[in-house]
């Protein structure tokens, strides 16, 4: 670590009762959902690292008050001790709630802003260091977790330098999150309107057809991490990108359908050839005047999640997708879908490039920040000419 003092994480506290805590027992069960209410925080809302202000259950308000130290509030640091060990995150500053409730399997730190600043201590979480110092906590009997998890967190050791100094690489770092939130909105935007032309496309569409019949999926190849070599070649799976290689599969451009696991049924898009691992298919045109950003939206709005067998693994089976009914566009109406969507999606792809990137900067300032290696106000150029 740096040069910086050592404290106890709880030193750090803020000045009130249950500023560190969680909710104890059964606090709040399944039972306790209502469709509308204060929201509760779950891993789902951690696992990004960055806050997901979304995907929500909800409790009433007089549940959230028989909780009072489960309350959550802005610049809250919020931990997983139970399951998913590692995760962190923080309630945003503007966030979309006015309250929040921690779940059972998650802890609180409130902290004195007068010592330490909460963004500086989620970078520090985050980062090697952080990480190691929580995960060596960590019992892997049965489901991993934290024994007795709020002392566990009060005791982690964690360093303590000026403020000014905390708030100078939050300050950094966060350029970079920040940049790459409004990324992630623009794509979402872009596929959404891409996503509305062909609705409003298809709406028109009086015939229906065998996905078959336009497209055909094809099996991608394995391909071990290990076995990958260094180059400029996206390579899919299920999830989406999941790493580089040197040498392309498919031929050009395409949409890359989940076969099995979690994401099975899922689509993501290349927009240049790729390689596709064994959990994925990838796509062959069999309608010449489909392209394939209209191909990609067929796909999408194929309802391919609702084939997938409910099993252990779940997976998408092949034959039952290609006999899935689809509406058919005129090729005339596709060739107009896809002049308008193309400008879209490439601007989707553009910036989730330039977000991987910025993601990849981050990542490597976080821990020379964190250790002293990089002085403050070069890491600040470096983001600077990133930006």
């Amino acid at each position: 670590m740096s040069e910086w003092p050592t404290v106890r994480f709880e030193e750090l506290a803020a000045a009130e009762k249950s500023a560190f805590s969680k909710p104890y027992g059964s606090a709040i069960t399944k039972e306790d959902y209502i469709p509308q209410g204060i929201p509760v925080v779950r891993g789902v809302n951690l696992s990004k690292g960055v806050f997901l202000d979304d995907e929500f259950v909800f409790i009433s308000g007089e549940k959230a008050d028989q909780i009072p130290g489960a309350n959550l509030a802005p610049g809250d640091l919020v931990f997983t001790h139970r399951g998913t060990v590692g995760q962190i995150s923080m309630i945003p500053r503007t966030p979309r709630y006015h309250r929040y409730v921690l779940s059972t399997s998650q802890v609180k730190a409130r902290l004195d802003p007068k010592r330490s600043l909460p963004e500086f201590y989620y970078y520090w979480f985050s980062s090697p260091d952080g990480q190691h110092e929580l995960l060596q906590n960590v019992s892997t009997v049965g489901v991993p977790g934290l024994g007795q998890p709020v002392a566990t967190i009060k005791s982690l050791r964690v360093p303590s330098p000026p403020l000014t100094i905390q708030k100078s690489i939050a300050a950094a770092l966060g350029a970079l999150d920040d940049k790459i939130a409004v990324n992630e909105r623009i794509t979402l935007t872009a596929l959404e309107l891409s996503r509305s032309i062909y609705r409003n496309f298809s709406a028109d569409a009086s015939t229906s057809s065998e996905l078959g019949n336009f497209v055909s999926l094809k099996y991608g190849k394995a391909l071990r991490e290990a076995e990958r070599r260094e180059g400029a070649t996206p390579v899919y799976g299920c999830t989406g990108q999941v790493g580089w290689h040197d040498t392309p599969l498919t031929s050009g451009p395409t949409p890359v359908v989940g076969r099995k696991g979690a994401n099975a049924g899922w689509v993501s898009w290349s927009p240049k050839p790729c390689w596709v691992i064994d959990t994925a298919f990838f796509v062959d045109i069999n309608a010449k005047f489909i392209s394939p950003e209209v191909a990609f939206l067929i796909l999408e709005t194929a309802n391919l999640p609702a084939l997938v067998g409910d099993s252990a693994v779940p997976g998408l089976n092949r034959d039952a997708a290609h006999k899935q009914l689809i509406k058919v566009l005129e090729p005339a109406a596709a060739a107009e879908v896809s002049e308008r969507v193309r400008p879209l999606m490439t601007q989707a792809t553009r910036v989730e490039q330039e977000s991987r990137t910025l993601a990849a900067l981050r990542d490597t300032l976080l821990p020379q920040l964190m250790s002293g290696k990089l002085r403050v106000r070069d890491a600040e150029r470096i983001v600077e000419d990133a930006l």
